[in-house]
């Protein structure tokens, strides 16, 4: 069962402009009556999920979604290096902890066998000044990448 004025009535209710003959016929019209119950429910609809969405414009999605790849993308771009740095870090923290394990004996018998000198003692307190700094920023540059 179909009234042909079934999409009169969709468009009245979608539009809010009643002529009064199709107020008269929807007095008259059951299916017509229901038609406009249910158009008139799903566009109480559609107005309150769009209330309740209101979602940003589409511009600033794009911005946000196209800044967010950058981002990633120089993440990516710049974890290889912080990794070889960090690598190479560590080898030389190693090298420099195996050093350090041959030449303290000498550093502690060296005042008794020769005379004291200033340009060993400096030596010294740069390769481990420079093993230390190299030993802290390798653990910064591993567990900057593991972020």
């Amino acid at each position: 069962m179909k009234c042909e004025r079934e999409q009169q009535v969709i468009e009245a209710t979608r539009n809010r402009v009643w002529a009064s003959s199709l107020r008269a016929h929807l007095r008259d019209c059951a299916l017509c009556t229901q038609t406009e119950l249910i158009a008139a429910s799903l566009q109480e609809d559609a107005a309150k999920a769009k209330r309740v969405l209101d979602l940003p414009p589409a511009g600033m999605i794009w911005r946000r979604a196209q800044t967010r790849r950058r981002e990633r993308a120089l993440q990516r771009a710049t974890r290889r290096p912080f990794l070889i740095a960090g690598a190479l870090g560590a080898a030389y923290s190693v090298v420099f902890v195996l050093w350090a394990i041959f030449q303290l004996p000498q550093s502690v018998y060296r005042p008794f066998v020769t005379p004291p000198g200033l340009a060993g003692d400096v030596a010294l307190a740069g390769a481990a000044l420079s093993g230390i700094l190299a030993i802290v920023g390798s653990c910064v540059l591993l567990l900057e990448t593991r972020r």
